[in-house]
């Protein structure tokens, strides 16, 4: 039925041509279904996102060899075509991760593109066909082993969906055909949310530029090649699917694992993953200004100020309170991984007892952000991570899970207030540049936590987003007195309040 279904659809393509454009689609469709070695399900998707593609240039004016050539199927290599039966280990990283969803923990986040126009989802579509062959840890589910999860490439077809829902809800890893991840879009927005088990925000953000500038160049835009965004037809890199903890060097240090428990915001922790997102846009040169007159930068200067508004949100504020800052780890060595490459430390501070003086405290966190982020710190917390891995080893999958929970008991969320991840500033080449208004970061926090914090710097404007779990809002209010306190301009977008 589905294919007299899609047949139905190519006749009523050809609807209206000549002859000799009749033909030259059915050679098309032809040769893409020679093409590909798929299940008929997914045989029919693609050749649907196809005609789809076909109808969008015939209203646009494209005559049949124009089109031809701009969805040539060289784009889709043979990805199609072949049986993916590749295997990966999860990473150091996101080993932990598929474990810790036993305790209703599904660690996600979200890197999204506001553009200039509305989003066209058929090239949209289109563009993640010919894209995601060029990512195979990507186009992996994640499969239960004895001892361990590990993914395992497939090449059904990945779907583009119209935003619904809250953003980041957890994916269902229950069927063969879910992925790691999910395209989405709404009006002018193009978002990316990610499983943490696949990526971390670099290589996340690598592939939404791969992405994006495959989408930008079906709308007809003219891009410039200049090397930074990945060439979707080119072979993969072993470099780009490495698993970097295993190069980590030095002594393993239990004590950079091991931290306080931290106090947590005041509010009754929502069921859901979140209950608002806020974004605050500002100049990114003028945060830069203010953060320098407190000799600090701009991760010092607003981890400061995330101390000054958890004393505001917490009654009880007699006690440590932790900030946890990712480290992206590649600064370090130059890795090209496209997979979990970061580590962390936690900004400590007894909340009572901060600074008089807003300087002395953006100081104290910088110094904190010096000793504790750096490569040698950073090397011990691998090192230990991986020997953590090896001691369990040989341990069943199934018992894993019972002995995560006192894994849990020391790395878990209890010993973080709040996450501050500042994904740098976001560059794009000319063609992509002028099509996009803003980037954003969104990931939300997990159990016990009520906030996560992000930053993202495009175009000179810098969008800091504070993710809620909870409805008391004094912490967020606070932030944004203190940053118009330092004479920052400030603009204001939220979603709607989710219910709880």
């Amino acid at each position: 039925m589905a294919k007299v279904n899609r047949n139905l659809k190519i006749e009523k393509l050809k609807g209206g041509l000549s002859e000799k454009e009749c033909v030259k689609i059915d050679e098309f469709f032809s040769k893409l279904n020679e093409t590909i070695n798929l299940s008929l399900l997914n045989s029919t998707l693609l050749n649907e996102h196809f005609i789809d593609g076909f109808e969008y240039y015939l209203e646009k004016g494209k005559s049949i060899d124009q089109i031809c050539k701009i969805l040539d199927i060289k784009n889709l290599g043979t990805f199609y075509s072949e049986n993916q039966n590749q295997y990966y280990s999860l990473d150091n990283a996101a080993i932990v991760y598929p474990l810790g969803m036993k305790f209703g923990q599904m660690p996600m986040f979200r890197l999204a593109v506001e553009l200039k126009e509305e989003v066209e989802p058929s090239l949209l579509q289109l563009a993640l066909d010919f894209t995601i062959k060029r990512f195979p840890t990507f186009s992996a589910v994640i499969k239960n082993g004895f001892f361990w999860h590990y993914l395992e490439t497939t090449n059904y077809i990945p779907l583009v969906e119209k935003e619904k829902d809250i953003p980041c809800k957890p994916i269902s890893l229950l069927m063969r055909t879910y992925r790691s991840f999910r395209v989405l879009y709404y009006k002018n927005r193009i978002s990316v949310e990610y499983f943490h088990t696949i990526t971390d925000g670099l290589g996340g953000m690598a592939f939404l530029k791969a992405l994006l500038k495959e989408y930008l160049i079906l709308k007809g835009k003219r891009i410039s090649d200049d090397g930074t965004i990945i060439n979707i037809n080119d072979e993969v890199k072993e470099e780009e699917t490495a698993n970097e903890f295993k190069k980590a060097k030095g002594a393993a240090a239990l004590s950079t694992f091991v931290d306080k428990r931290s106090l947590q915001l005041d509010g009754k922790v929502s069921p859901f993953n979140l209950t608002r997102i806020l974004h605050l846009e500002m100049d990114s040169r003028e945060l830069k200004k203010v953060a320098s007159s407190y000799n600090g930068t701009v991760t010092a200067y607003i981890t400061a100020l995330e101390f000054l508004a958890a004393r505001a949100a917490i009654k009880k504020n007699n006690g440590i309170f932790n900030i946890e800052i990712p480290v992206n780890m590649r600064k370090f060595n130059g890795s090209k991984t496209l997979r979990n490459y970061s580590m962390y430390f936690n900004a400590s501070m007894n909340l009572s007892a901060l600074p008089e003086s807003r300087k002395e405290l953006v100081e104290e966190i910088g110094k904190q952000i010096k000793e504790k982020g750096d490569e040698k710190t950073m090397n011990q917390m691998m090192m230990t991570t991986g020997k953590v891995i090896t001691s369990l080893s040989f341990v069943p999958l199934f018992l894993k899970v019972c002995l995560m929970q006192v894994v849990y008991g020391y790395l878990g969320n209890s010993i973080i207030g709040c996450t501050l991840s500042n994904l740098g500033v976001i560059d794009l080449p000319k063609g992509m540049k002028e099509t996009v208004n803003k980037v954003f970061f969104v990931f939300p926090p997990g159990r016990p936590n009520r906030v996560t914090t992000s930053l993202a710097t495009f175009n000179d404007r810098v969008i800091f987003t504070i993710i809620k779990n909870c409805h008391n809002q004094t912490f967020e209010n606070e932030l944004y007195r203190l940053l118009k306190e330092d004479g920052l301009e400030i603009e204001c977008e939220g979603s709607v309040e989710y219910e709880s």
